[in-house]
């Protein structure tokens, strides 16, 4: 039998849980501790069983508890949706989904710090502990982690919400500007390639001539080749092939130009260039 002791009753209800669903027998009784309630979760479960449990109450219920305290005292976020944002952020860095920030949390993996922590303790531990002093004494290298991740999730936290003015402000700014041409194709794979009505090709020089960054009400920078000239003409309807649709660039112009787009296949362009070639 593993008794743990938990001096929120909070916290031991949550745990249970989540106990509840890997062990067979889960009970758990209130008792005294140095003059103050707390509560005792009894399970006949497996070492191994108690510690997947403790990971994932750690990890998915403990940590946004941790990391709202830590964001409300240390970095004064009060508003409940600006916190909710973040810890989006901090599950998906914990939980690596973020592929270019991959390589800033590589060394200072948050699981793999709090495994460490839990193994040793497992070892060690007997066959009663208390929860809280384990998170007091075994987890100060988990919670220093925790603070980097936090500072690396209200950094990006911050450049979505630039990016969110610098979309707002484009499209606020298209809204306004007359169409110059009806449609456009736009193929993107190594580079970005623009096409007129009759799929020929638009050169660099003439698209650089087009843009022109006192027209835009952007403090932003904007690239010349890419959005910049999309901008300038400002086409109803842009055609827009790819492979890739996850690219940021691809991604940017959706945001922007929204319903104007009509997202394709490069193959589908190829074909295009093919049919109007034989319709010549």
């Amino acid at each position: 039998m593993i008794e743990i002791q938990f001096h929120d009753p909070k916290d031991a209800m949550r745990f249970l849980r989540i106990l509840n669903k890997q062990v067979k027998f889960v009970e758990s009784v209130e008792k005294m501790d140095d003059g103050n309630n707390c509560i005792v979760v009894k399970t006949d479960g497996s070492s191994t069983a108690v510690k997947k449990c403790l990971i994932a109450f750690i990890l998915h219920i403990k940590t946004d508890d941790w990391a709202r305290e830590i964001l409300q005292n240390r970095y004064f976020y009060m508003d409940e949706l600006e916190q909710r944002s973040i810890l989006e952020i901090l599950h998906s860095l914990i939980e690596e989904e973020r592929e270019g920030l991959t390589s800033l949390t590589k060394n200072i993996n948050i699981k793999t710090c709090l495994l460490e922590s839990m193994d040793n303790f497992m070892v060690e531990m007997h066959k009663e502990f208390s929860f809280d002093s384990f998170v007091t004494f075994r987890l100060k290298a988990f919670f220093e982690k925790l603070i980097k991740y936090i500072e690396l999730s209200i950094d990006e936290y911050k450049m979505e919400q630039e990016y969110q003015v610098f979309i707002h402000t484009l499209r606020n700014s298209l809204s306004k500007k007359t169409a110059k041409v009806n449609h456009i194709h736009v193929v993107i794979d190594l580079e970005i390639q623009f096409f007129d009505t009759e799929y020929r090709e638009i050169p660099q020089q003439e698209l650089m001539m087009l843009y022109d960054q006192r027209n835009l009400a952007s403090s932003h920078y904007i690239d010349p080749y890419s959005l910049g000239p999309l901008l300038a003409l400002a086409p109803k309807t842009i055609f827009l092939y790819t492979e890739d649709r996850e690219l940021p660039i691809v991604r940017t112009i959706l945001n922007i130009f929204e319903e104007r787009v009509q997202l394709l296949d490069k193959e589908h362009f190829f074909l295009r260039i093919n049919k109007q070639t034989e319709m010549k």
